[in-house]
């Protein structure tokens, strides 16, 4: 490995996007200082060979050799890490649930205060996963859920205010109900074996796609279920076989289950960051992988490329999997963290 020879290379081929000192000139380009020689040497190797998609680093690297390679990843990789030029603040709750109870007012005039449901056959949105609720929120939007005056009422409605939104009822919790005028609560119970099987223990489930049921509107739930009974809502799995009686018990023993804030069940940046770090930090041992230093590296392009990964649109099927259920907001913190936190 010849680092002379790769810094001469950085200098007349780098340069552009790359200072010498190997800080990203912008924050969408990542700091190539102090990464692992391997990690910079494969990533320059898939560039080439075409495996990894960016036409101007194809363009560069095409006609290096591997000991071309190799020399470049020496030279950058020699370098002391870069410490952020700037502290970034990671996104605070209290900002994000004043900029979500906005949007959310929206939806407050007929769900209610913080989204707790006092009208009959209407649901609560308190405690609700946030991900179903920006789902269901997103086919309304776009005609494919059906309620009339439900699209006109959201136009407007970017994917970012819709997370905020989601993400503000998520975080209230539910007001504990007095059982309703109909239905037997104690008869309700054994009656949702076969519920719980999707929503979970008394109505508050671990699937972020599945809604939670416990603390819910008594009338909207008796709607909803006879509704997916007679096949108007389509899931070919929900109840069939429950009588009237049956139904009005179920909805009054959800109805009265005690249920909290349902981002206390989502993973804290704190812990996704940890997942990380098992693989990305260097100090934890050597790696059977060849990875990068996430410690230092700019902010927006560390959001950028969780988020690819995140969307399936940047090829790795463990990144993938490991982050299909993460927000914008949880990808913003653990960017925040990286970004500001030196090697």
């Amino acid at each position: 490995m010849d680092i002379e020879a790769g810094k001469t290379f950085a200098e007349a081929h780098c340069s552009g996007c790359h200072t010498l000192d190997g800080r990203g000139k912008t924050g969408e380009i990542p700091n190539l200082a102090a990464q692992p020689a391997s990690y910079l040497a494969e990533a320059m190797r898939a560039y080439r060979d075409g495996s990894r998609s960016h036409a101007a680093l194809k363009e560069t690297i095409s006609g290096c050799s591997d000991a071309d390679i190799e020399n470049i990843a020496g030279f950058f990789s020699s370098l002391p890490p870069v410490f952020p030029g700037t502290t970034i603040v990671m996104a605070q709750t209290g900002k994000a649930n004043q900029q979500g109870a906005e949007v959310a007012r929206k939806c407050e005039s007929c769900h209610g205060e913080r989204g707790v449901s006092t009208t009959p056959g209407t649901p609560s949105l308190a405690g609700q996963q946030p991900a179903y609720l920006m789902i269901s929120t997103q086919e309304y939007i776009s005609g494919g859920r059906g309620h009339v005056g439900k699209e006109g009422m959201l136009t407007g409605l970017g994917d970012v205010d819709i997370e905020k939104m989601a993400m503000y009822f998520a975080a209230q919790a539910p007001e504990q109900r007095e059982a309703p005028p109909f239905g037997d609560v104690a008869a309700g119970e054994p009656l949702t074996a076969q519920c719980g099987a999707c929503h979970g223990a008394r109505g508050v489930g671990s699937d972020p796609m599945v809604p939670n049921l416990a603390g819910q509107e008594p009338v909207y739930l008796v709607n909803a279920i006879k509704a997916y009974r007679s096949r108007e809502r389509g899931h070919e799995d929900m109840i069939t076989d429950k009588s009237d009686e049956q139904v009005d018990s179920i909805a009054a023993w959800y109805s009265v289950q005690s249920a909290s804030s349902a981002l206390e069940t989502i993973e804290p940046a704190g812990e996704a960051i940890a997942k990380c770090d098992r693989c990305h930090d260097q100090a934890h041992g050597e790696s059977s992988m060849v990875l990068p230093v996430l410690y230092g590296q700019n902010h927006d392009y560390l959001l950028r490329v969780m988020k690819e990964y995140r969307d399936g649109k940047r090829g790795n099927s463990m990144m993938h999997k490991m982050s299909a259920g993460y927000s914008d907001q949880l990808l913003e913190e653990m960017a925040a963290y990286y970004a500001s936190t030196p090697q």
